[in-house]
């Protein structure tokens, strides 16, 4: 009797014994004899001993000694004895070698798949080869997707959803994990409400959701299961406090500057605010924050050139105003402000009108509602706001109030992001203590310039110690202030808190948030760059929901 170790016993459990082998083509062949004499119909379930005929049925297993193996297994046939049975004849079973029909061993098989939940498919392929198991792409990539469909169905009871982009600025998904378990149990194709409700539908035992300030997951949950109580994510409490703080700091982007001519010791006269035109639209609240981003990355510019008309290099100008010495050498070779390059989009419903909101605008036209009553005569399909937002956009351009001329200074102007870290006590790592104490006198210098930035600053140190402290009476409390506060931008995210107050308290005293979520999101994202971001949306879920 041939034994070969691991084989023999595998054989022996489905009625085969090992023949002989030989080596043939640069692999195994094993000649696989079979020793059953009866064998049960799989209609009736009969057992019957009349054999019929035989065959042989060629089927691949794992390798030996880095050697491809092949299995030319002897398959025996027997008539069923049952008269009544529609199944005259049927061949005898090796299920737990090889599944019907299948020219592999489901060891195998697990192994391929294994390989492809780790690699994907051409890197898997290539493992495999290596290691002496030859498979193209496909195979493995149809293993995935087999797999992906037969997802075990989970009973989660807390949650965990956010959204991920699958063509970032076009095409979003949403992720799903079960917070218990620490694994994502979905990956859905939208972020839309609706897509959501259809998946808590089916769920019915979640009673908890934790998940971002997003509106539309938030819609889901209260239509669909409303006794499941929400959580917002402190870490996504903390990015939209800084977000308000930022926009704020880039309104009183001026002060900012004039705070840092306070630290030297000959400050430069101040630049007057532009004039507003009479009877102009206003902008909206994207257009002013573009003007104050390129009024401060403007600054910066001129404050490049101050320096460097004075004599001081590439390095010494980087250590004065924070700038990367390539950011410095990009500024002065640019001869002029270098303008950033508007973000391509494609054709877009407004195109062929344009020329004729400009003319409006230039004619001293101010009612957007006119123009658009103007263009849908002219067969434009678009809202009013779209021609609102053009008109707000063409009057700035024409009057020039985003490219006011700045003087130079000799200070140093910090981004709104540094000043930010500044006001509520960050520093960054290697500061030493000359460097914290400049820092902190420009906080002072500027809380006493603005007091909008003054109580900014106050309300913002006190929120992150409350979300520290988890203080939720002291949340209340502060709540109250913050809607009552000086800057539009701070009782504008006092109002957002408000309209999702029940979530907002439930971050201060549920253990639970969506830090497992974003930790999914990463692995997601290294899976799909890892396919070169080609994959679909199926072989995607496939290889997020199975450990690899």
């Amino acid at each position: 009797m041939v034994v070969i170790p691991g084989l023999t016993d595998l054989l022996a459990a489905v009625g085969k014994r090992v023949h002989h082998f030989e080596t043939s083509d640069g692999g195994l062949v094993v000649d696989v004899a079979s020793t059953v004499r009866s064998a049960r119909c799989p209609k009736c379930l009969r057992r019957s001993s009349r054999q019929h005929g035989q065959y042989r049925r060629r089927i691949r297993a794992e390798p030996c000694m880095g050697l491809p193996v092949s299995l030319g297994v002897e398959m025996r046939r027997f008539k069923c004895l049952n008269r009544q049975c529609s199944q005259a004849t049927f061949a005898e079973q090796i299920d737990v070698l090889a599944l019907p029909k299948q020219r592999r061993t489901i060891g195998l098989d697990d192994a391929w798949r294994s390989i492809a939940l780790a690699l994907g498919g051409s890197a898997a392929s290539r493992l495999s080869t290596t290691l002496g198991m030859p498979t193209s792409r496909d195979t493995l990539l149809r293993g995935l997707r087999r797999l992906g469909s037969n997802v075990k169905p989970a009973t989660p009871v807390v949650v965990g959803i956010d959204d991920w982009a699958i063509t970032r600025g076009h095409r979003y998904g949403t992720i799903v994990v079960d917070l218990e378990r620490r694994c994502p149990i979905e990956v859905l194709d939208g972020r839309e409400s609706t897509s959501v409700a259809d998946w808590l539908q089916r769920h019915p035992s979640i009673m908890l959701v934790a998940r971002d300030r997003a509106g539309a997951y938030s819609d889901a949950v209260q239509s669909v299961i409303p006794h499941a109580q929400q959580v917002a994510d402190r870490w996504h409490l903390l990015a939209n406090l800084r977000e308000t703080v930022e926009r704020l700091l880039l309104r009183h982007n001026a002060r900012l500057r004039e705070a840092a001519q306070l630290l030297v010791e000959s400050p430069l006269p101040q630049t007057q605010p532009a004039e507003v035109t009479h009877g102009a639209l206003p902008l909206l609240a994207w257009q002013r924050l573009s003007i104050d981003r390129r009024a401060a990355r403007l600054a910066r510019y001129e404050e490049v050139v101050q320096l460097s008309a004075q004599g001081l290099s590439f390095k010494a100008i980087g250590r004065a105003t924070d700038l990367d010495q390539r950011t410095v050498s990009n500024f002065l070779r640019a001869g002029q402000y270098p303008e950033r390059s508007p973000r391509g989009s494609g054709p877009m419903l407004l195109d062929a009108y344009r020329h004729h909101i400009r003319q409006r605008v230039a004619q001293g036209c101010a009612s957007a509602t006119a123009v658009w009553q103007e263009l849908r005569t002219q067969g434009f399909k678009g809202s009013n706001g779209t021609v609102r937002a053009a008109m707000a956009h063409a009057h700035a351009v024409s009057t020039g109030a985003d490219r006011a001329s700045r003087p130079g200074r000799r200070a140093s102007t910090p981004s709104a992001q540094r000043a930010y870290a500044w006001l509520v006590g960050w520093h960054e790592r290697g500061h030493k203590v000359p460097r914290r104490s400049e820092n902190r006198r420009f906080v002072e210098a500027l809380c006493a310039i603005e007091p909008e930035i003054a109580q900014a600053s106050s309300l913002a140190r006190e929120f992150l110690g409350l979300i520290h402290r988890r203080d939720v009476d002291g949340f209340d409390r502060w709540l109250t202030r913050a809607r009552e506060s000086q800057a539009p931008e701070i009782r504008r995210f006092a109002a957002s808190l408000t309209s999702d107050l029940s979530a907002v308290r439930a971050a201060f005293t549920s253990p639970w948030s969506s830090g497992q979520v974003e930790g999914q999101i990463n692995r997601l994202k290294f899976l799909k760059r890892q396919m070169y971001g080609r994959a679909k949306l199926d072989l995607l879920r496939a290889r997020v929901l199975h450990p690899n």
